[in-house]
Parts: C-alpha cells; sequence; structure tokens
C-alpha cells in the first residue's frame, strides 16, 4: 500500500517553473526557485501603466513574518487607498516547454492597520497590453493566511511553452478593507508563497528545425496555413483566454489554411500521430 501510495502521488507532481516564498535567509524582491530560465525573475508593487504619467513603483517591505510564521517573512505594502483597478503586485516569468500550468498564492490583509479585502489576478502576454481575468482568480482577503488563497488554479492555454516573458498581477478591485470599511493609506496588505508549476511538454518544438511543421506568415493579417509534413493526427487552436475556437482530429492532410481570424494572440496544439504534442504562438495583426 506504501508502494501505491508513493507511485500515485508522483504521478501528478508538477515542476516548480518559478517561485517566491520570502525565506528569511533572503527575504526580497528576487526569485527563490524554479527553472534557470526565470533565476533572474522578481516581484515588484505598482500603480498605473509603466511609462504613463501616474505610474509609480510601490515600495515593499521584506521584514514581516509570512505564512509560516517566524522566521519565514512576506512581501508587505501600503497606500492601497484610492487605488481600485490601478495598484497591483506582478510577477513575470517564462514557460518554455512547459504545459498545464497552475498558480498558487496566498495574501493576508490586516493587523493593526486593516488593509485591502478584494482583489483579482489576471495576465498578460509579451508584445500584448491586455490584462485578461484568469478563471477562478477572484480573491477575498482577511486577517489570516487561510482565507485569501489560490491553491493551484489552471493559468489559461495561452500562457504555456511561452519563450518570452508571462506577467500575472494581484489587481485591487475595491476601496474597502476586510471590515467593509473605506480602506486608509495605512491598510496593510502581505503576499506570500506565490509558485508557478507546470507539466513538461513531450516532443516540444520552438524551432522548426526539423521542418515537420510550417505556419506562416506569421505575424499575419487575419490569415495562415500549417504546412504538415508528417504525422499530423490533431489541431487545436485557443485564443488568448484559453477557449479552444478550433479543433480537427483528422488534420493529416498536407496543408490546412485559415481565415476570417481577428487580430490577437492565438496558441496552435499540434499532436503528432505518436501523440507528441507540439505549441506554437500565431500573432495575427
Amino acid at each position: 500500500l506504501l508502494i501505491i501510495a508513493f507511485f500515485t502521488g508522483n504521478a501528478f507532481a508538477q515542476d516548480t517553473i518559478v517561485k517566491w516564498t520570502f525565506p528569511s535567509t533572503s527575504a526580497d524582491s528576487i526569485v527563490d526557485g524554479g527553472l534557470s530560465i526565470n533565476s533572474s525573475r522578481f516581484i515588484s508593487c505598482q500603480y498605473g501603466t509603466y511609462g504613463a504619467p501616474s505610474y509609480t513603483g510601490i515600495p515593499s517591505d521584506y521584514t514581516t513574518n509570512g505564512s509560516l510564521g517566524s522566521p519565514d517573512k512576506c512581501a508587505k505594502t501600503t497606500r492601497w487607498n484610492n487605488a481600485v483597478d490601478s495598484m497591483y503586485y506582478m510577477v513575470k516569468f517564462k514557460t518554455t516547454g512547459y504545459s498545464g500550468l497552475k498558480l498558487y498564492s496566498k495574501q493576508q490583509s490586516g493587523g493593526t492597520n486593516p488593509g485591502p479585502r478584494d482583489f483579482k489576478v489576471q495576465y498578460k502576454l509579451s508584445g500584448s497590453t491586455t490584462w485578461i481575468d484568469i478563471p477562478g482568480g477572484t480573491i477575498i482577503c482577511a486577517n489570516d493566511w487561510t482565507t485569501g488563497v489560490l491553491n493551484g488554479i489552471d493559468l489559461p492555454i495561452a500562457c504555456e511553452n511561452q519563450t518570452s516573458n508571462v506577467s500575472v498581477r494581484w489587481l485591487i478591485t475595491s476601496d474597502l478593507d476586510i471590515n467593509g470599511n473605506a480602506l486608509l493609506s495605512t491598510g496593510i496588505s502581505k503576499l506570500d508563497d506565490i509558485i508557478v508549476t507546470g507539466n513538461v511538454i513531450s516532443g516540444i518544438e520552438t524551432n522548426n528545425e526539423n521542418n515537420l511543421i510550417s505556419i506562416y506568415p506569421n505575424p499575419s493579417q487575419g490569415s495562415f496555413s500549417i504546412d504538415n509534413n508528417g504525422g499530423i493526427s490533431k489541431i487545436n487552436i485557443y485564443n488568448i483566454v484559453g477557449k479552444c475556437i478550433y479543433s480537427n482530429e483528422n488534420a493529416n492532410t498536407t496543408r490546412l489554411y485559415f481565415n476570417g481570424f481577428t487580430s490577437g494572440i492565438y496558441m496552435v496544439q499540434i499532436i503528432s500521430e505518436d501523440n507528441l504534442v507540439n505549441t506554437y504562438k500565431v500573432i495575427v495583426e
């Protein structure tokens, strides 16, 4: 039974792509683990849009105890009043070679200075200015580390296998504190245990060097073709919010032509006859 339990528990284990856990030995903005491609990533707190006149970076404190208590630490900030839909925590990371992404985090608002109650989590891909709500990413905080928790919510498929940065932010959505009163500038927000996990994509191709698959033109003006030079069994196309807008289980023809796509970013998932999965990003301008 122990052997069965061991293998069952590990069958669903995922790799850590990036994490911020703020251990007391390195409690700062810099990432605390994950893939080597994310070794220089950091967390920030911001108000407004970068480059806009109203933009400002919000300083974070890393000396306060975190979700595990002393000596574990967290990111702590104030100045959340009058900042609805404008102030947020943000992290960036790459997901090259990974799918099935999940997001974890813990938030606390309170202590002697009741902090912001309502947040939501959004994502944005490199090259896009549009933030997209992540399903299941609504957060209600309290003066504890158990209420405002994201416990492995799914990141949309558009975030998978990204060689450029995926941005994720925790955005304040109301001007109320955890007691339902007007939020003050002294209200404290804390964030801890940010972890993104995923599964290695078997047989991933990122550069098409084997010339089995060609997608062109990319970027396009709304029409593109997929040339199959060997062994496609299925094609799925997803929009930026992760909705499958096209699926073909008999895609073994030499060329498939697509038109009428509106501007945006699409993920083309190609499954070979031997069940290898390849994911490509297509941009329609």
